[in-house]
């Protein structure tokens, strides 16, 4: 028996890709420089954004999962992400190019091998290959709980 169609949203960071549920995805805008730093935050924190008179705190998604640096391009995206459906939870990530959405059967999706203390990959929901690349599936859930905590909001 096939598993349930699921939609999903995907990015680089540097050469890996990386996706997340596309019901949770809000906006994607292109980078600028409007990006207001916050002082005494994590250093992953770019700052917030106005959008349509909302807040949203902005992270670089590299600097959370410890990937090096890359110059800023015209495909580096802003994506605003919204895991419970409140405005108030939105989010926004910096990544290096969005790339697709795409639908995925829940079966195709491997179990993350990563455990406990491996810090924030420890909750990636899963792993999926495509043609000869590994997507990882980031659970936007836990990412924002990881978040909240040392964002000031």
């Amino acid at each position: 028996m096939e598993g349930l169609p699921t939609t999903k949203i995907s990015f680089k960071l540097q050469n890996q890709t990386y996706a997340i549920d596309s019901l949770k995805v809000r906006n994607i805008l292109p980078f600028e420089d409007n990006i207001t730093s916050v002082p005494n935050t994590e250093t992953y924190v770019l700052g917030v954004i106005n959008l349509h008179g909302n807040i949203i705190p902005v992270v670089d998604m590299r600097m959370v999962l410890g990937i090096d640096e890359k110059d800023i391009t015209r495909d580096t995206s802003i994506v605003i992400v919204s895991p419970e459906d409140k405005i108030e939870t939105q989010f926004g990530i910096m990544v290096d190019l969005v790339q697709e959405v795409f639908e995925i059967e829940e079966d195709k999706i491997t179990p993350s091998p990563f455990t406990k203390g491996m810090g924030m990959i420890q909750h990636f929901e899963g792993t999926i290959q495509q043609k000869d690349q590994f997507i990882h599936l980031m659970d936007i859930m836990h990412i924002n709980s990881q978040l909240e905590s040392k964002v000031i909001k």
